[in-house]
């Protein structure tokens, strides 16, 4: 005895189009028996009227038809139904109308009488590629809403580096769109173009998996981030090879190691600085002593004296550039307290008097009310707003004008407030504006460089930011960023 055709596997709702009333009750009989739902139709105007054709996931159409044919009809059900599959069904045993029914998309042919054991192979088959296809579908659903959800970068890429995929969460740290991202090459959009690390990176990940390559991107707003980049070949994404990237933002952890050799640096400075600020403070101060006893015997000669009171200045910045250093180096102890930032300007421009009465300086408030309270150290903000400004009114003619303005802001997921302090100064050049941050860099006659270094590093302590920024307007602005609580 041979074995029982198979049976679809999930019920199917099939449209049968046949003009022989016999034949359909039978086609329904056998469907129904195996559970599928069924729609009858003796003529193709009578099928082409059914309404919903989405809901068909196979077709039994009669190859001749009292209004049309099989092979004039195909394309239309194609266009109605592209998922449903099609049987062709018909009493002649005609090779070529079989190979022309296959031609134009037909998934089986059938001869008349129908076998039910063929017919039920015909829709297991269909059956079983629905159901593969409804896996698919699940199973790319579920992916994409793990990548959607995943809180790093998902890149696809095929194989000139054109963008195929662009994650939600990629769009959101580099700032742009999926369809702005969609079809750009990866290097050239995240400023990767000339790395010829990121380049032999992705060469070999479109033959084997990588690990562990990490680069800078510079996204829209010009951000610069470490990301952390695997990646892995996809021999087969969407009808051809790919390449999927997953990157972690580790700017955070490259930055805290950082700071943590920075620290380890000044430290180590700071005690070579300590050491000859201690040595050399006896031999500073009998220099001293004997300028001002040569100054004595010299009285008459004021040659002699100039380059006395010359010997005595070059001491005294010998002296203030120890104690700068000293400063710099020396480990931050941040006391914080509630506090105003109001407050600590203003008492750090009444410091600065002298100098803005000399500059007839104008100096604008603009807070918008805005709440200015702060957990910050007050002396040291004090230190921040001083040296800045120090700087605007050296660096403004007369009359000095200063504006600072305040808003709500925010430093990662802690609020903030964000201070800009704008000069009507030259402003400062775009080669300089990053490297004002680094220690001993001046354009001052006079100074250490060190001003703009010690502001950073109070506002690294606190946890926030200062920054020089572009203004349309001339002159020179920063703005500093400020947690408002502990972190």
């Amino acid at each position: 005895m041979s074995e029982p055709a198979p049976v679809s596997m999930i019920p199917l709702d099939i449209l049968i189009i046949e003009d022989n009333a016999d034949t359909r009750d039978n086609l329904r009989d056998i469907l129904e028996l195996d559970d599928h739902r069924v729609v009858l139709a003796a003529t193709a105007r009578e099928a082409l009227a059914i309404k919903e054709w989405s809901r068909f996931s196979a077709v039994i159409l009669d190859r001749r038809l009292p209004d049309s044919t099989a092979e004039a009809l195909m394309p239309t059900l194609r266009a109605r139904a592209p998922g449903a599959s099609v049987i062709v069904v018909t009493g002649f045993a005609d090779l070529e109308g079989a190979i022309a029914a296959l031609r134009q998309g037909a998934a089986d042919y059938i001869l008349k009488p129908i076998n039910p054991d063929m017919l039920r192979t015909s829709l297991s088959r269909i059956a079983e590629r629905l159901r593969l296809a409804l896996e698919k579908k699940r199973s790319e659903s579920v992916f994409r809403h793990l990548v959607e959800a995943a809180e790093c970068l998902i890149v696809i890429l095929r194989g000139d580096c054109a963008i195929e995929y662009f994650s939600p969460f990629a769009e959101r740290l580099c700032g742009y769109s999926e369809a702005e991202a969609r079809g750009h090459n990866l290097l050239e959009l995240l400023g990767l173009r000339g790395n010829h690390d990121a380049e032999r990176f992705l060469k070999i990940a479109s033959t084997a998996p990588v690990q562990g390559f990490q680069a800078r991107i510079t996204g829209r707003d010009s951000a610069r981030r470490w990301i952390d980049w695997n990646a892995r070949p996809l021999a087969d994404y969407e009808h051809g090879p790919a390449v999927m990237l997953v990157g972690h933002d580790v700017t955070s952890l490259k930055e805290a190691q950082e700071q943590i050799v920075k620290s380890e640096r000044l430290a180590a400075i700071g005690e070579v600085v300590a050491g000859l600020a201690h040595e050399s403070r006896n031999a500073l101060q009998r220099s001293q002593a004997c300028l001002e006893m040569l100054a004595l015997k010299v009285q008459d000669r004021p040659d002699a004296l100039d380059l006395i009171d010359r010997l005595q200045s070059a001491q005294d910045h010998l002296h203030h550039l120890y104690e700068d250093v000293r400063q710099y180096a020396a480990p931050f102890i941040i006391e914080r307290q509630l506090c105003d930032l109001r407050e600590i300007w203003r008492e750090a421009w009444s410091n600065l008097e002298r100098v803005h009465h000399e500059k007839q300086a104008v100096f604008t408030e603009l807070c918008n009310g805005v709440d200015l309270h702060v957990a910050a150290d007050r002396f040291r903000l004090g230190q921040v707003f001083r040296n800045l400004f120090e700087n605007a009114l050296a660096a403004s003619p007369t009359p000095a004008q200063l504006e600072i303005t305040a808003r709500h802001s925010a430093r990662g997921a802690r609020p903030a407030v964000e201070i800009a302090l704008h000069d009507n100064g030259p402003g400062i050049p775009s080669d300089a504006r990053l490297k004002i941050f680094e220690p001993f860099y001046t354009s001052k006659a006079k100074g250490t460089g060190l001003g703009l270094a010690i502001a950073r590093r109070i506002l690294d302590a606190h946890g926030g930011r200062i920054e020089s920024v572009v203004d349309e307007r001339p002159g020179a602005t920063f703005r500093i960023t400020i947690p408002r609580d502990q972190p």
